[in-house]
């Protein structure tokens, strides 16, 4: 007889390595993304630019944080660890380039910052589902903090979002 699937609504414990290692990538695209859209911004909107860093640097505080749990938890081997070689590394800059384009007008500003809303809330929706998931209070604490930063950071590109569209408009 097969094994008994878990129900949908029921949440399955992940080993705390699995936890940090996803954790660790979701952030680390988010760092990568923030810094490409500070590049974006730059040129023509640099308060916007400057926000754009700023989540870019907590999120690199955040794996920061990752990093030292995993090596409070002897869990360090878990995550990668240090800058890829130079071949991946330029694979990975020539894959990205297409995606960051300086905002031209509003109407970019304002799709670009829809973008990055949509972006955050998913990181932070992710996030939760990963705290709910928590196997050690250590972990679950570090989560909970994440998801406040990230709750601040979806309000704080909202508020920005609203007042690009009121330009707009």
């Amino acid at each position: 007889m097969p094994p008994r699937m878990n129900a949908p609504n029921t949440v399955r414990a992940y080993p705390t390595d699995e936890q940090l290692t996803f954790a660790h990538d979701l952030e680390r695209r988010e760092m990568q993304r923030y810094r490409g859209l500070a590049l974006s911004f730059l040129p023509t909107r640099p308060h916007i630019s400057h926000l754009m860093a700023a989540l870019g640097i907590q999120c690199e505080q955040r794996l920061n944080a990752l990093e030292s749990l995993a090596e409070r938890l002897n869990l360090r081997d878990c995550l990668p660890g240090g800058r890829p070689p130079w071949p991946q590394l330029r694979f990975r800059l020539s894959q990205a380039q297409p995606l960051y384009r300086f905002i031209t007008d509003e109407a970019m500003a304002c799709h670009t910052l829809a973008y990055a809303l949509a972006a955050a809330e998913h990181s932070r929706q992710l996030s939760e589902l990963l705290a709910q998931s928590c196997g050690t209070a250590d972990v679950d604490t570090l989560f909970g903090d994440f998801i406040e930063q990230k709750q601040s950071e979806c309000h704080l590109l909202e508020e920005t979002q609203d007042k690009a569209y009121r330009a707009m408009a």
